[in-house]
């Protein structure tokens, strides 16, 4: 009995085993086809630069497992290391992924000079372990809808996506709302309430608005940092958001918030321009390593400093070749970014690139060159005012500079006031005064300047116009501007979730 029993369940093994080979080999997109096996990546048979990655069932690497760095794909159990420099694992959809993750398009490394494309999963949020954060929904009806913010703590970032429209605006809209959503109007959830922001109003405050909320074609997702200066009011229960939309569905709140302070901002730095840079410093390129030199010292008031930097070169087509967009017919891929219908259609694709980064920072993209409505040259523009601090991988995800003219120029200086401006936006700056004179920041000690100091006449003010109201200060919106930061803006910088 014993003898035929042990006979039976070596069969049963044998069975089970030869299921399991069978698998071996197979074509897959997600661990959950290949039952004992993972689906693990083969970059090097990759036919060609951007073509789909090949993944097929076989045995984890005893090497690092998702989410940590990497350099390649030799250092990854899944055999996948992503653009953004972290190591993942392939999905179908949100489900073959983990609760804090979602499966999103992405680019993994193959070869030295190629990337592969495939569906990954990636971390919803990186930030310092100490932050906090919640997750609610509301409704989108393609109209105007009141969206509740629910209040968590003293200061909280609000970040506002429509999860059924990830459209970008092409064609040209007839509406001033381009995005997703559009903020209209933020109130305090009180009797009586109190509006704080108000885009029908916006250029008619003798004052500034209490909390702007980023207005542009280019936020997305939307946020609402809260309260962001002392003139602001803390709901007593909530906020109330009024925001536009096009096409119907759910939209996700989610509230980011922390008690205690950082001061060191990593950076994420991706190179997609012309010029050939590598990175021979802890900092990036030397040129690059002194514009964070000057950054630092702009900074250095608020007691704030670059950490950890990760330089990536951005190799093969992708810089020139950018995004397969619908319809375009302007855009020039990612080295070049050109307006069409008054946006940047590749922006949100280009933002898109940090997805899987896996570390509390910045990301930073640096183009050849950005051209804005009209042909004007643009030196950088953030995804956000703040952006969405802790989500890569999102339209907003980041800045983006037009470095090839500094780097040309040997101008490391320059490129790091413009650095440090666009940071600054990152981190919840406004301009102290849009050029139009209309519009200001919410911080009374930042000086204004009204177009009436428009001495040349051309509708536009610049720094020499603003002297002695705000052109010396780092967030005046020209590139002639000063690097001065007021006390009010170093405190609304060190509220930034984003620091270590």
């Amino acid at each position: 009995m014993l003898a035929a029993r042990g006979v039976w369940v070596l069969c049963l093994l044998c069975a089970c085993d030869a299921g399991s080979s069978d698998l071996a080999g197979r074509a897959c997109s997600a661990d959950l086809e290949c039952e004992s096996y993972a689906c693990v990546g083969d970059p090097a048979a990759a036919q060609a630069d951007l073509a789909e990655l090949p993944l097929s069932c076989g045995m984890l690497r005893e090497t690092r497992a998702p989410g940590s760095a990497c350099e390649s794909a030799e250092d990854c159990d899944h055999g996948v290391c992503l653009l953004a420099g972290a190591c993942a694992r392939s999905c179908r959809g949100d489900g073959d992924c983990g609760p804090a993750q979602r499966c999103q398009a992405s680019y993994a490394r193959a070869e030295p000079e190629r990337l592969a494309s495939l569906h990954a999963c990636v971390d919803a949020l990186n930030l310092p372990s100490d932050a906090q954060h919640s997750e609610s929904t509301g409704e989108a009806h393609g109209a105007v809808d009141r969206l509740t913010l629910p209040l968590t703590a003293a200061h909280t970032l609000y970040v506002v996506e429509h999860l059924s429209d990830d459209s970008w605006p092409i064609p040209a809209s007839s509406s001033l709302c381009r995005p997703p959503l559009c903020a209209r109007k933020l109130t305090t959830q009180a009797d009586p309430e109190h509006a704080l922001f108000d885009v029908q109003t916006l250029a008619e405050a003798d004052d500034g608005q209490d909390n702007p909320v980023a207005q542009g074609n280019h936020v997305n997702p939307l946020t609402v940092w809260t309260p962001n200066g002392p003139r602001s009011l803390a709901a007593p229960r909530a906020y109330q958001l009024e925001v536009e939309s096009k096409r119907q569905g759910r939209a996700r709140i989610t509230a980011l918030w922390r008690e205690s302070s950082g001061v060191r901002l990593d950076l994420n730095v991706f190179y997609l321009g012309a010029l050939t840079l590598q990175a021979d410093t802890a900092r990036g390129p030397e040129l690059f390593a002194r514009a964070l030199d000057e950054l630092d010292s702009i900074f250095e008031p608020a007691g704030i400093f670059v950490g950890e930097v990760r330089f990536i070169v951005v190799p093969g087509q992708l810089p020139t070749r950018g995004s397969g967009l619908p319809g375009r017919e302007v855009s020039a891929g990612f080295r070049n970014l050109v307006s069409q219908y008054q946006v940047l259609p590749e922006l949100p694709e280009l933002f898109r690139l940090s997805a899987g980064a896996s570390n509390s920072a910045l990301d930073v993209f640096c183009v050849a060159d950005i051209a804005a409505a009209g042909g004007a040259e643009v030196g950088g523009i953030a995804g956000g005012t703040p952006v969405a601090f802790g989500m890569h991988g999102t339209a907003g995800s980041g800045i983006a500079l037009a470095v090839d003219r500094w780097l040309t120029r040997q101008d490391p200086v320059g490129l790091g006031h413009a650095l440090a401006h666009e940071v600054g936006h990152a981190l919840g700056l406004f301009h102290t005064t849009e050029v139009n004179g209309l519009v200001i920041d919410p911080l009374p000690d930042t000086p204004t300047c009204p177009l009436s100091r428009d001495v040349d006449r051309n509708g536009s003010l610049d720094a020499a116009e603003c002297a002695a109201l705000g052109g010396d200060n780092l967030m005046f919106p020209t590139t002639d501007g000063g690097s001065r930061l007021s006390p009010e803006q170093i405190a609304v910088l060190q509220r930034a979730l984003i620091l270590n």
